[in-house]
């Protein structure tokens, strides 16, 4: 393995982005308290402006400051990635320099774009960033939200360059664990991005999960996650997951996003809504949501029909 893939194991918490009451302002507070919340349950690293972080939401100038704001209040407790994917590649360079300077211990990287990418462009855009900066780079391909579909082979190209460390892989094709592995000969980290397909994940090999429901249910996917890559008990965590899922796959089908939102407010760890256009959950929705949380003990009954 190389070099900068070593230290990207274990549970990452994608992390939502707390706004004030209207959406429109970054909560420092409740951003403070939602990586402390985190750390005290366990996880291995926090990410900020992930897809469940609203990357696409914020100014650069804004993600420099959560970015900031971030690598203070871990201050070296857990692993820090932050993700600095942009449209443009100077925006991303920009970015990934930023969280070098303010200690990152690697950046996340999306592929932002309104045009379809090329490979060629793909490589480029990764290679750019991975030389501008001298902390790991990983590649982050979620073609069911960007629109561009990072696939294996690719994937072996861009791990050539040095300080290309881990993917998340999010596509949910639980072949591409095994193929990404050898294609790159086992040289990089491969990271779960699929909620819903953790255990498979798992079991397929992966090293760590980047974990939106992290946001709901932390303890929950770091046990999850012991058991099956620690423990290597696949019947264990095949069991545990059982009321996580319909959590996980309800993400998927809403949108991470919207449900972690809504799902820290129904919890008693708002942390605003998601910035416009983007909304929490409608009435049903929210009221469906609450349910899953009950039956899967993360809130009692009682509050629950008292959240209403």
């Amino acid at each position: 393995m190389k070099p900068a893939a070593k230290n990207f194991k274990g549970v990452y918490a994608f992390v939502a982005t707390p706004t004030t009451d209207d959406g429109e302002r970054i909560d420092e507070a409740r951003l403070r308290q939602s990586i402390d919340f985190q750390i005290s349950n366990g996880v291995d690293g926090i990410t900020v402006f992930g897809s469940t972080g609203g990357i696409g939401s914020f100014s650069e100038t804004e993600r420099q400051m959560v970015i900031e704001i971030a690598a203070k209040q871990i201050n070296g407790r857990v692993r820090f990635l932050p993700g600095t994917g942009a449209i443009s590649t100077a925006e991303a360079i920009r970015l990934s320099k930023f969280a070098a300077d303010h200690g990152a211990d690697g950046v996340l990287v999306v592929p932002i774009t309104y045009w379809r990418l090329t490979d060629n462009e793909l490589y480029e855009h990764y290679e750019a960033i991975a030389r501008s900066i001298a902390i790991p780079v990983g590649i982050y391909n979620n073609p069911g939200t960007t629109g561009v579909d990072i696939k294996p082979a690719l994937v072996a190209r861009i791990a050539t360059i040095d300080n290309v460390g881990f993917i998340k892989e999010s596509s949910g094709d639980m072949s591409r664990i095994s193929a990404i592995r050898q294609l790159t000969d086992y040289k990089i980290s491969v990271m779960n991005g699929n909620d819903a397909c953790t255990p498979e994940a798992i079991a397929a090999g992966v090293d760590g999960w980047f974990a939106g429901s992290c946001n709901i249910m932390p303890k929950q996917c770091v046990e999850l996650f012991r058991l099956g890559h620690e423990e290597k008990n696949i019947v264990a965590m095949r069991d545990y997951f059982q009321p996580m899922f319909p959590i996980c796959d309800f993400m998927g089908l809403r949108g991470y996003i919207r449900v972690a939102h809504t799902a820290c407010e129904l919890l008693g760890r708002p942390v605003g809504p998601p910035r416009r256009p983007i909304r929490s959950l409608d009435a049903a929705d929210r009221s469906y949501l609450r349910s899953l949380l009950v039956k899967a003990r993360l809130i009692e009954e009682r509050i629950a029909v008292g959240a209403a």
